[in-house]
């Protein structure tokens, strides 16, 4: 007879396993991504309320009055920014931490964004339990405090814009890739694969998400 651990752990290895197949289904079987998933566990990552369920396609509140993207959506997203291990990648929006978590898997460094100290130093600590050390993390505002950033190969946008985010092309490697939501700040919106070429975005769509606009400024109490 399973223990009440033994029964969490299996709930998590399902739940995995479910990931893993509509992953597939998808067409997601980039083995270094997968490998990343499994090197990660996201129950690691997840409040303590939803830790018995971590691999859920749902998204969930988290410190700061934020949301935690379900996990579907965020290695979709990871999947379509084509990370390789010569990249240097940027995250805006740090959240609990796994998304970059997925990503310094497969780069070679990602610096990652939030305005909130809360959960970049909850983010931090995550990394280090789990050896991470290829992650900066930093308390900025990622709209506008991007003054210190060197260029990425690829930039993560955890929000949506009303419109192409040209503020970001200065910090984008000629060829590199941005991922963002574009759209209304209410409802559903697309997010999109912009490629820089030149000094303009080539734009692709990729699939209907519903996410929140950045905001301005760092909290200073939080």
């Amino acid at each position: 007879m399973l223990t009440q651990k033994g029964l969490e752990r299996q709930k998590k290895n399902e739940g995995l396993m479910a990931l893993m197949l509509r992953l597939r289904a998808l067409g997601i079987e980039d083995r270094s991504l997968l490998e990343a998933i499994e090197k990660n566990p996201r129950d690691r990552f997840v409040p303590a309320k939803f830790v018995a369920r971590p691999y859920s396609s749902r998204s969930c509140p988290i410190a700061c009055g934020q949301t935690m993207t379900g996990v579907d959506q965020v290695v979709r997203t990871v999947h379509a920014a084509g990370i390789s291990s010569q990249h240097a990648v940027l995250e805006i929006g740090t959240g609990t931490g796994y998304q970059a978590a997925l990503a310094a898997s497969l780069a070679k460094k990602v610096v990652t964004l939030d305005r909130f100290r809360g959960l970049i130093d909850s983010a931090v600590a995550r990394f280090e339990l789990l050896g991470i050390t290829n992650i900066v993390a930093q308390h900025k505002d990622g709209l506008n405090d991007l003054s210190e950033q060197r260029l990425f190969d690829r930039i993560i946008a955890n929000g949506v814009f009303p419109g192409l985010p040209k503020q970001y092309l200065d910090h984008l490697a000629s060829g590199g890739v941005m991922i963002a939501a574009i759209g209304e700040p209410v409802g559903e919106q697309m997010l999109v694969r912009l490629t820089k070429i030149g000094s303009r975005f080539d734009r692709q769509d990729l699939f209907p998400v519903r996410m929140a606009p950045l905001r301005n400024g760092v909290a200073e109490q939080i």
